[in-house]
């Protein structure tokens, strides 16, 4: 528990990263002074997060180096299909009830279309999962990312746990995937 809770407070010093922000702008946060604190800090996330996968699932570093090349082969479409998902809610947020017809519709072509691809998604990254570890790992393993990523957004002010989307600060949920990368 005391890993988790050390890991959770290094979380918490990322958020709006990698995992959080365009390619561009990540660049540049790491550009910036005391960036490689924030790099140090990341990697040892990371390390932590595999850590308590290999603990937990009772697998080997080679097993453990399979599952994060696999959860990084994943990477850009996430980080894209985050950006999509942020785009539609913010569109959707700002339009509210002022559509007419047509681009009511537009909006939820584009809302099935996005959980379409987050479901092709999930789909994929099962498949290529499944070729790394059993069935109960892998469920196991999702439980996992999701307990941690509902604590981090609870952490973050995004209510409680089981909520998606964070709260009414306009803060950006965590993605598909988290903490894949950090």
């Amino acid at each position: 528990m005391k890993r988790f809770t050390v890991v959770l407070m290094g979380a918490l010093l990322l958020v709006g990263v990698d995992a959080f922000t365009p390619a561009g702008t990540a660049a540049q946060i790491r550009e910036r002074p005391g960036s490689e604190n924030r790099e140090r800090l990341e990697r040892q996330i990371r390390e932590r997060f595999e850590n308590l996968i290999q603990t937990e699932l009772g697998i080997d570093e080679a097993v453990s180096a399979e599952l994060r090349s696999t959860m990084e082969s994943f990477t850009e479409e996430r980080r894209a299909l985050g950006q999509r998902q942020a785009e539609f809610r913010r569109r959707l947020r700002s339009s509210g009830s002022l559509l007419d017809v047509d681009a009511a519709q537009e909006v939820l072509d584009e809302l099935v279309a996005v959980q379409r691809a987050e479901g092709d998604l999930l789909a994929r990254e099962q498949a290529a999962l499944l070729q790394v570890l059993t069935p109960p790992q892998l469920v196991r393993f999702y439980t996992l990312r999701e307990q941690f990523t509902e604590r981090v957004r609870a952490l973050r002010g995004g209510g409680p746990p089981g909520r998606r989307g964070g709260g009414g600060n306009g803060s950006t949920p965590l993605p598909i995937g988290w903490p894949y990368p950090l």
